[in-house]
């Protein structure tokens, strides 16, 4: 992520040292000076960068470019000023500036009852209490029909609290409701937005949406040519408010929006603050079902009331109505996806939102919401967040051994326990491929490696690697007997034998020689290591993970010899579960789906390497998944079997098939 900041200008109290100091490379702010529905020059917006830079920042996301009134409501001089947005937008790509946020709320860009909440532990909070609200729409405002909008406990509890507010009280509610935005002059009198409501007398839901997706429609050109990225912000509190329809409230109104503006330059402020202010949402599922459409986030949480509509900022970051680590995995993962894809700009930028007030902030006097220590702490939060999630390693401390290591599926999975943490031997029959592979761990930065040459049918070579090991490393926790494979002298190109199957394609012209290897280096290859490793394991209480297949559950035709070892391997497994669970050591197996590895190529891919044979064509009928497996594939199933929460399980095949085992084929 880019970890950003919202910045209000030259005259936020908050400087551009003050944030660079706080970590932040990304800077988030708009020209907020310059009024709604007046053009940012190029000039303007230059400058703006140029201050920006000379910090050692960037300028990432515009927050925003403010739409008018007149284009909300698609009335008076709305032609000009979508003119004007458009101009603007063009003058920001120039300058780089590729993301804008804005929003389509009416009249109010957010609503707060009270802009310092007190905590237990002297600091305060923003905070939306439903009576307070209510309290000032019916007799601060006095908007008529208003008491139809609320529930009678809820008038009971605004009609008791207006009365026992004084005079100062209810200026200082009506205060903390019509707050403008931080960094401009749009605070409104009571009087001043009671005349903005009537601009929307007769504008409904439906009506402000087709006015919110005829705008998009009609900048997406622009756009489209400039490579800006629209980023609409929820409505804040996401709900009906002032008798003002709210379009933006929950994954529906995101759903629809995308319907109706299918173009992917028109997409999401994910802000977990704001979707977090409605009971029913879960803005970290929100971040994961509209991840390819979020091109930023604004991570903060919310602490509710009991009556599920009062809501505060949660004093952390972490902590409240949304599950912010898995928001984050899910921003993460988009990330990777971008990255993998070749986009340009993968990286999301994402900043801490409202943070709450500290003592050390009243010097600054900052705005309502936009502490600086309040903000240091949920940037710092977030950042650990993220480098805890992407460098999560559970096998910490681990040392595993991978038989096999130089194999396709195999060299996958002792990457994967690398990256987990642990430490990893690669044992195989030749030195230089695994070097080789040792090496291209290494440009990954994975370099806990021990490279140890031997043949899992050698059982002094064998005896040798695991002295070996152990003088090395003292310990072994994980072993992964990943050697074997197939072998073309151990099948039978005709699928049955039939009266006219010439001797040579059958099983009666069968090179017992192959067949015999087959079994030898599934089943002994797996039996050795087990016995050699063993005795290391039974000292720690480690694993041992095997490798079975389809083959075991179904007798496949043409691999009769690879089918009969790894059912004696799936069996073996089982006994061994049972004879070493007194010593601590859980043996299991994975049964692989249909991969393409050096052994099978041959079996199911044409030469071209990229149309499957008829056989391969049989498979892929027969898998739901309607795919091979890809390596990476295998690492879920390994990473929970030697993992703590798999302690009590043993004796147990895991297929990772696509659900080729499950299908009847009916």
């Amino acid at each position: 992520m880019i970890e950003s900041w919202r910045w209000y200008g030259p005259g936020d109290p908050i400087t551009l040292r003050d944030i660079r100091q706080a970590g932040a490379s990304g800077i988030v702010t708009a020209l907020h000076e310059v009024k709604c529905g007046d053009l940012w020059t190029e000039e303007d917006v230059a400058e703006r960068g140029r201050m920006i830079e000379e910090q050692g920042m960037n300028w990432v996301v515009a927050e925003s470019i403010a739409v008018h009134e007149d284009i909300k409501t698609r009335s008076g001089n709305w032609k000009h000023y979508l003119e004007v947005y458009k101009q603007s937008l063009r003058n920001l790509a120039g300058a780089g500036v590729k993301v804008v946020c804005y929003n389509f709320m009416p009249v109010l860009d957010w609503t707060r009852s009270d802009l310092a909440f007190p905590m237990e532990d002297g600091s305060s909070v923003l905070k939306y209490d439903s009576a307070r609200v209510a309290a000032f729409d019916l007799f601060i405002l006095e908007r008529p029909g208003a008491e139809g909008d609320y529930s009678p406990e809820t008038l009971d509890r605004a009609r008791s609290l207006f009365q026992s507010l004084d005079g100062e009280g209810r200026r200082a509610l009506a205060d903390s409701i019509l707050l403008g935005l931080p960094g401009t002059v749009d605070d409104l009198t009571p009087e001043q937005f009671k005349d903005m409501l009537k601009r929307y007398e007769g504008i409904d839901d439906a009506r402000l949406r087709q006015n919110l997706y005829d705008f998009l429609n009609e900048i997406m050109p622009v756009c489209e040519e400039t490579g800006i990225r629209m980023a609409i912000h929820p409505d804040d509190p996401p709900r009906p408010i002032f008798g003002l329809p709210r379009i933006m409230s929950d994954e529906e109104d995101m759903r629809r929006m995308i319907r109706e503006v299918p173009a992917m330059n028109s997409g999401f402020t994910l802000c977990t603050g704001s979707l977090g202010g409605l009971y029913s949402n879960s803005p970290h599922l929100l971040m994961e079902e509209f991840a390819d459409r979020v091109y930023f986030a604004h991570f903060r949480n919310t602490v509710f009331d009991a009556d599920h509509e009062s809501f505060r900022e949660s004093d952390s970051h972490l902590c409240g109505h949304t599950d912010m680590a898995y928001a984050m995995q899910c921003l993460i993962n988009e990330e990777n996806r971008r990255k993998a894809e070749g986009l340009e700009n993968w990286r999301i930028p994402v900043r801490p939102d409202h943070g709450k007030l500290m003592d050390i902030d009243l010097e600054k006097k900052c705005y309502a919401g936009y502490s600086y220590g309040g903000r240091v702490i949920g940037l710092a939060e977030l950042r650990g967040l993220a480098m805890g999630l992407q460098s999560f390693r559970p096998l910490v401390g681990k040392n595993a051994l991978v038989t096999g290591a130089a194999g396709v599926l195999c060299s996958v999975m002792a990457r994967d326990l690398l990256k987990a943490g642990a430490r990893v031997a690669l044992l195989g029959r030749t030195r230089s491929k695994l070097e080789e592979l040792q090496r291209k761990l290494a440009e990954e930065g994975l370099t806990r490696t021990l490279v140890i040459a031997a043949d899992v049918l050698d059982k002094a070579q064998l005896e040798e690697a695991a002295t070996l090991l152990e003088n090395t490393w003292g310990r072994l926790d994980i072993l992964v007997n990943g050697a074997g494979g197939n072998d073309p002298r151990g099948t039978t190109p005709a699928e049955q034998c039939m009266p006219d199957t010439p001797v040579e394609q059958g099983f009666f012209g069968m090179d017992m020689q192959g067949f015999e290897y087959v079994n030898r280096l599934n089943m002994i290859g797996t039996i050795l290591p087990s016995q050699v490793f063993g005795k290391l394991l039974a000292a720690s209480s480690g694993c041992i993970v095997n490798i079975s297949s389809m083959a075991a559950f179904l007798p496949l035709t043409k691999v009769g010899a690879y089918g009969a070892a790894k059912a004696a391997v799936d069996n073996f497994t089982k006994w061994l579960a049972t004879h070493l669970a007194p010593l601590g050591v859980r043996v299991n197996a994975i049964a692989p789906g249909f991969f393409i590895t050096d052994q099978n190529r041959f079996l199911m891919m044409e030469k071209d390497g990229e149309t499957p044979t008829p056989r391969g064509r049989k498979v892929l009928a027969k898998t739901p998944m309607h795919r091979f497996g890809e390596p990476g594939d295998l690492c879920g199933a390994l990473q929970f079997l030697v993992s703590p929460s798999a302690s009590f399980v043993t004796g147990t095949i895991i297929p990772v098939d696509g659900g080729f085992l499950a299908y009847s084929g009916v």
